[in-house]
């Protein structure tokens, strides 16, 4: 009994200095999360409180493991509601809606890398199940027949018109390049596709979470949902 009520306790506190530690990357960026001040926050001293984490990398690798847990079945859950032909704009849909109810969590995994960190192996583990997740939601397009409809593929790497040179070379050069996440390799044509699309997502939310698009006049949501179509269509 009193073994289990130290592990709830010690549960309990990670958990609070967790949250505390995400207050302050809202506020400061990474560059502001220390533990001293997240102890002092909860009314702890520092010393105390590094019983519960041996040192900041290690709070750090939490929250990051906590943000792409999060996302990714956040992402599951759209595709896995959507018919086979929607899966590609759900998972685009549901990124957005995510990075924009939090910004800042967005940011930890997307942003500038902190100064001295190295992920872990647990976090890239996590970050391939991402890139498996776009794999299959890529595939889907034109199922239905979207893709075919528009005149030419778009991200499931079907389309009909032969691959550019550039295209063709970095299909090659994405040949070799060796698993990105679990299951069945895809070959460098549909790993290009992907990691176009991904770029290309990633591009306008990072900007939009950031503020770049404020002051321009018009809504980044219109933007993002033409982004789309174009990748639908294969442009």
């Amino acid at each position: 009994m009193a073994t289990a009520r130290r592990e709830r306790y010690r549960k309990q506190t990670r958990e609070e200095a967790k949250a505390v530690a995400l207050a302050q990357l809202s506020e400061s960026g990474t560059a502001g999360i220390s533990v001293n001040a997240i102890a002092k926050a909860m009314g702890m001293t520092g010393p105390a409180l590094y019983r519960y984490f041996a040192s900041r990398d290690e709070l750090l690798t939490e929250l990051i493991t906590d943000t792409y847990r999060d996302l990714a079945e956040t992402l599951a859950r759209a595709v896995a509601d959507a018919a086979p032909a929607d899966r590609f704009r759900a998972l685009a849909r549901a990124l957005r809606d995510w990075a924009k109810r939090q910004p800042d969590r967005y940011l930890l995994i997307y942003g500038t890398p902190v100064p001295g960190y190295h992920a872990p192996p647990e976090t890239t583990e996590i970050a391939a199940g991402l890139m498996r997740t776009i794999f299959d939601a890529c595939a889907t397009v034109g199922e239905a027949g979207e893709a075919g409809e528009a005149g030419g593929g778009g991200v499931d790497g079907s389309r009909q018109q032969p691959l550019t040179e550039l295209e063709a070379e970095l299909a090659r050069h994405l040949e070799g390049t060796g698993p990105w996440g679990p299951g069945e390799e895809p070959g460098g044509e549909v790993k290009g596709r992907a990691l176009r699309t991904w770029t290309r997502l990633h591009g306008v939310i990072s900007l939009d979470v950031q503020g770049q698009f404020m002051g321009m006049g018009f809504d980044p949501s219109v933007l993002f949902e033409a982004e789309i179509d174009a990748l639908v269509r294969g442009g």
